[in-house]
């Protein structure tokens, strides 16, 4: 019988279990200006810049649905994306951070396993429950901003798409 190596254990299947941070987001009021001051301060870029509309079929605050355009701003930083979101448009907690807080980090993304809604009730389980959840046309996917600021000082965003798996 060989040496028991103590660090490697057993992740029970309903165990939360995050491996990587993929992105950090940070709320502000304008994502192209604030992607242009990143650039031209801190050489980071290029940033691609998007706009984005959800309906209220993909998307729920707190399980209410709402529908909403966000406007996002990307740029690669080594192994991680930095995020811009700026609300266009409709309420979102991106909105409501900015309110309470001012520009600022809002969360970091972490790649979670499919299927999403089994990712839900996982965290579900362990008391954290989403903020806002927003759906793809597949099933299996989405993404969802888990109340989690209490607990590590700011949100995550757990991120269950295929090409994470």
């Amino acid at each position: 019988m060989g040496v028991k190596d103590e660090r490697v254990k057993n992740i029970p299947e309903d165990r939360i279990q995050l491996n990587e941070i993929v992105h950090a987001c940070v709320v502000v009021n304008d994502v192209e200006r604030t992607a242009e001051n990143i650039s031209e301060k801190f050489g980071i870029g290029p940033f691609e810049v998007r706009q984005k509309s959800y309906p209220e079929s993909q998307a729920s605050i707190r399980g209410d649905p709402v529908g909403y355009t966000l406007k996002f701003a990307h740029a690669k930083v080594g192994p991680i994306t930095l995020e811009l979101v700026e609300t266009v448009e409709g309420r979102t907690i991106y909105q409501e951070f900015l309110e309470e807080h001012g520009e600022g980090l809002h969360h970091i993304g972490v790649p979670t396993p499919l299927p999403f809604d089994a990712e839900l009730e996982k965290w579900g389980r362990q008391g954290i429950e989403p903020l806002q959840v927003n759906r793809m046309e597949s099933p299996e996917e989405g993404w969802a901003y888990m109340d989690t600021q209490g607990l590590i000082g700011c949100i995550l965003e757990i991120l269950s798409f295929r090409r994470y798996q």
